[in-house]
């Protein structure tokens, strides 16, 4: 995934430039359609009217200068973009569009630099090194194995040469020398039961490892047997044991999320646009004048927008060790001032309307991207 993002972000940079390094000569025919050319560039088929058989040093310097000077649509762009949410959307949509960089192609490069830098300094700072469950915290990674509740039966304790309890932690057979005590009152005899639902409903798979760091299966199924007692069917053992392999296999795969965070949050970011585009249409729906591309416009330059805080945000708290507390306030803060000014300009909105379609989109683009995390999840686990 680096390298595909390394090449959009080169096309979307060179694509900034007006090839103005390239020496051309009017007046003579397009070697491209015939047609003549007045100016630079082709009034018919576009092609720059540029002679590229010259020596090999001017062609690397005419070209390596396009590249880099990147031209004024860049520098009327940005600001706009980022102090004036929703003039630019505006004066896009209204035609004013030579004078500003393309949506899509800002998007993508403010994506790509926004990536790179989530990953360049994650590998430096060691963000995603030991993705994993410590077997230290609490009880470890805690599995519900759905047994019945305190008023049944219980299960019988787990076997502690198998699955050793923290020494601070409570045993069942504690818990229940408390219950006899009649001069508890409700809350504390409730609070017992649910701890001793707790321990029984629960599997610390860090108590199961192997030396090569995998989880004893022979011990968990029995672990599984135990808990699930002696009324059980060897169908409800079957399903309980396989919720505790599927999770035992994430417990022992953890290092794949970093990989596949890398691999899939830029495909996911990209998806997320034409979600936005269509919460847009939907919110806008009976407004006759405004079509899913002014729609989708305006999800463009809110997502570079959004990118491009994100990007400052980061290199501010990884170079600069500004709180992190700091910067998810200022930064919540300037995503909900930004998308709120953008529907009223970019819109025409009234300050009511303005203000419910703001919330719908931050509660709509929070939910989508929560499913997009499980996703991420998921594909971390499924995907060999």
């Amino acid at each position: 995934m680096t390298n595909e993002l390394e090449i959009a972000g080169a096309a979307s940079v060179g694509g900034l430039s007006a090839g103005g390094h390239h020496p051309v000569d009017p007046g003579k025919p397009c070697e491209n359609c015939g047609t003549i050319v007045t100016e630079r560039y082709c009034t018919r088929c576009g092609q720059l009217a540029s002679d590229f058989h010259r020596p090999f040093f001017s062609l690397v310097t005419s070209s390596v200068a396009d590249v880099f000077a990147l031209d004024g649509r860049l520098w009327r762009t940005l600001p706009m973009l980022v102090f004036r949410p929703g003039r630019l959307t505006r004066n896009y949509l209204d035609g004013k569009r030579a004078r500003y960089v393309p949506p899509f192609r800002m998007f993508l490069l403010a994506s790509v630099i926004f990536f790179l830098t989530v990953f360049t300094l994650g590998d430096r700072l060691g963000w995603y090194k030991d993705w994993k469950f410590a077997p230290s915290l609490g009880t470890g990674f805690e599995v519900n194995m759905g047994v019945r509740t305190a008023d049944d039966q219980p299960p019988p304790a787990p076997d502690p040469e198998v699955n050793p309890a923290a020494p601070d932690t409570p045993t069942i057979e504690t818990l229940r020398e408390r219950l006899q005590n009649v001069a508890l009152s409700d809350a504390e005899r409730q609070e017992i039961e649910q701890q001793i639902q707790d321990i029984t409903s629960r599997i610390d798979l860090s108590g199961l490892l192997t030396p090569d760091g995998k989880v004893d299966r022979v011990a968990l199924r029995r672990i599984v047997e135990e808990r699930t007692g002696p009324g059980a069917t060897s169908g409800e053992i079957e399903v309980a044991y396989r919720a505790a392999e599927h999770a035992a296999v994430v417990y022992e795969n953890q290092d794949r999320f970093a990989n596949r965070l890398r691999e899939w949050a830029p495909r996911f970011s990209l998806l997320f646009m034409p979600i936005l585009t269509l919460t847009l249409a939907m919110l806008h729906a009976w407004r006759r004048k405004v079509f899913v591309y002014d729609h989708a416009i305006a999800a463009l330059h809110f997502q570079t927008f959004v990118y491009i805080l994100l990007t400052i945000l980061i290199l501010l708290g990884a170079l600069a060790h500004v709180a992190v507390g700091t910067l998810v306030w200022v930064g919540s803060l300037s995503v909900v001032a930004y998308l709120y000014r953008l529907l009223r300009v970019a819109y025409g909105s009234g300050r009511f309307m303005s203000v419910l379609r703001t919330f719908i989109l931050l509660i709509s683009g929070i939910t989508v991207l929560s499913l997009l995390a499980v996703g991420l999840v998921l594909l971390s686990f499924v995907l060999t």
